[in-house]
C-alpha cells in the first residue's frame, strides 16, 4: 500500500484548496483554528490524500468544513474545476452551495488519485494521534437554535446556514427575547461549555453560559447580533 502511495506524494499537483488559502493570506494553523480541523487534516485535504481519513464520508465532511472556513463561493469553485463562470440572477441556498463545493473538491481529488494511480485501492487507515476535539460530542448530535437578537432576520438566517454547513443540527430559527444585543453570542447550558466554546470559535463570536435554565448539554443557543463578528470566544 505504502509503495503504491509514494509516487503520488513524489509528484505533487496544484491544490485548489491551498491556492484559495494563499489568496486569503492564511496559514494552515489559522485555517485549522477557524474550521476545528487539525493542521495535519488540512495538509491531507490540500494534498488530496483523502485515504488518510477514517472513511470517505469523513473526508467529504472535512472538505465541506474547510471550504466553509475559507468562504469559498461557487465562482471560485468553478474556475479550478474547468467549468464556465456564469452570471445572471440564479441563486442557490447558501448551505446547499457549500455542500456542492465541498463534494466537488472531494470528487476532483478522488479523480486525480485514480488518474495518477489507477490500480491503487484506497483503504481505511488509522493514525496514531487522535483527531482534534476527539472527546467532544460530534456537531450533528447537537441541536442549535439561532435567534434574531438585532432585528436583522436576513443576517440571522445567514448565520444559521453557516452553523448548519458545519454539520450542526438546526433546531429552530426565530426572534430573540429582544433586539438590542450588541454582539453575536453562543449560549450554553450545564455541561455544554466545551461544545459551546468550539462553535463560538468556529463562528469567531463570544460565548457565555445561559442566564436562564433550560438548555441541556446537547443544546446550544446562538443569538445573532449586528452583522459583525464580535471577537473571539471567552
Amino acid at each position: 500500500m505504502l509503495e503504491l502511495a509514494h509516487p503520488l506524494e513524489a509528484t505533487p499537483q496544484p491544490s485548489p484548496l491551498a491556492g484559495a488559502r494563499s489568496r486569503r493570506s492564511l496559514s494552515s494553523r489559522q485555517v485549522a483554528y477557524r474550521s476545528g480541523l487539525s493542521e495535519q487534516e488540512i495538509e491531507w485535504l490540500e494534498e488530496g490524500r483523502l485515504f488518510r481519513f477514517p472513511s470517505q464520508n469523513a473526508a467529504i465532511l472535512a472538505t465541506v468544513v474547510y471550504a466553509t472556513a475559507l468562504g469559498i463561493d461557487r465562482f471560485e469553485a468553478r474556475r479550478p474545476a474547468g467549468l464556465p463562470i456564469t452570471g445572471g440572477g440564479f441563486r442557490v441556498n447558501a448551505r446547499a452551495r457549500l455542500i456542492v463545493v465541498g463534494a466537488l473538491t472531494a470528487l476532483l481529488a478522488a479523480l486525480a488519485v485514480m488518474i495518477v494511480a489507477p490500480n491503487l485501492h484506497l483503504t481505511r487507515t488509522r493514525t496514531v494521534e487522535a483527531p482534534p476535539n476527539a472527546g467532544l460530542v460530534p456537531p450533528w448530535k447537537l441541536n442549535v437554535t439561532v435567534e434574531n437578537g438585532a432585528g436583522d432576520i436576513t443576517w440571522t438566517r445567514t448565520l444559521a446556514s453557516r452553523v448548519g454547513a458545519m454539520g450542526y443540527t438546526i433546531a429552530h430559527v426565530g426572534p430573540a427575547d429582544r433586539f438590542d444585543y450588541k454582539s453575536s453570542t453562543v449560549f450554553y447550558g450545564a455541561g455544554g461549555r466545551t461544545v459551546g466554546v468550539r462553535l463560538a470559535r468556529q463562528l469567531a463570536v463570544t460565548t457565555e453560559e445561559t442566564p436562564t435554565p433550560g438548555l441541556k448539554a446537547n443544546q446550544l443557543l446562538v443569538i445573532a447580533g449586528p452583522k459583525t463578528f464580535a471577537g473571539s470566544s471567552r
